[in-house]
């Protein structure tokens, strides 16, 4: 065996993943004697045994493991970077796709994008992940996720990002006995103490910039650092909060809240999915930004209500 040879590469993947010659050989669809034959001459090559019998198994010593570690890697390289671009087929793919989503990204969007994927690729994985915004770009570039969703601004020139749907920022207060349409002066709002959630950190600077141009300030009443606790501080107390308003409206369904708009004029927020250049052309990853693409675009703006 030639060092040219990489067909040790997927002999020695084999054997690490059953621990047996002739289970392995049936996993590469060749004979026992040549699988023991390329152990051989692996034996050789790296002066070590690589597998020794334990009990009914073959197990890897030091530098076989460390051997196979490597070959996983570079096989997972080889399948990710070159194969997947040869042919990708939804219906077949056992391809884990990594997402970066919000809290409210995961109470809203992941349940859409999971009964997608299980339509359309139902052997599919798909992972949401959470990242510090300063993390995502780095996050992209390395491999560790293949998308981040979210009204994020610009993260950086080697990414590319598509613009999803836009969100309206309406009003949450205590639910009232009536049903009837809720509304509140410019002076209520700002009397009003807040409710404010990290997690909606550009929706607060955007309410606290279109303030202080009214000459006004946020008066927060408490800052919680979970987005599910924001309905039921409200439902019980004084509290309003300012939210998009998607998710006015199952905050709506959850706590005796009612929706209303609000008595300043803010921006739409742009939900976007980014990505990085080098996942471009990655059929996969095409497959699945297409999917993503059209699942989240059906989202419509929905105007505030009561409940």
């Amino acid at each position: 065996m030639t060092t040219r040879d990489l067909n040790f590469l997927f002999v020695l993947q084999a054997l690490g993943k059953e621990r047996s010659v002739s289970r392995a050989a049936q996993r590469l669809g060749i004979t026992q004697p040549a699988v023991s034959h390329a152990l051989g001459k692996l034996r050789t090559t790296f002066q070590d045994d690589l597998f020794v019998r334990a009990g009914s198994e073959m197990a890897p010593t030091q530098i076989g493991e460390r051997l196979i570690e490597g070959v996983d890697r570079v096989l997972a390289v080889v399948e990710e970077e070159i194969w997947s671009n040869v042919a990708f087929d939804p219906a077949t793919t056992r391809r884990t796709f990594s997402v970066c989503l919000s809290d409210m990204g995961v109470i809203v969007l992941l349940p859409r994008l999971l009964a997608a994927i299980k339509q359309q690729a139902p052997l599919a994985t798909l992972k949401p992940i959470q990242l510090p915004s300063l993390e995502l770009a780095g996050a992209l570039q390395d491999g560790k996720i293949d998308l981040a969703i979210g009204y994020l601004g610009r993260l950086g020139d080697s990414l590319h990002q598509q613009p999803l749907f836009e969100r309206s920022l309406v009003g949450i207060v205590r639910g009232g006995k009536s049903r009837r349409r809720v509304s509140l002066t410019l002076q209520q709002f700002v009397e009003a103490e807040h409710v404010v959630s990290g997690t909606l950190a550009i929706t607060n600077q955007l309410l606290e910039k279109e303030l202080r141009r009214h000459g006004a300030r946020l008066h927060v009443g408490v800052e919680v650092p979970y987005l599910l606790a924001v309905p039921s501080l409200v439902a019980t107390s004084d509290l309003i909060a300012a939210v998009p308003d998607e998710l006015a409206e199952l905050f709506s369904k959850m706590a005796d809240v009612d929706v209303f708009q609000l008595p300043i004029s803010l921006p739409d927020l742009t939900v976007q999915q980014f990505w990085h250049a080098r996942r471009h052309n990655d059929a996969g990853h095409r497959w699945f930004r297409s999917l993503v693409a059209q699942t989240l675009r059906q989202e419509k703006k929905r105007p505030a209500h009561s409940r």
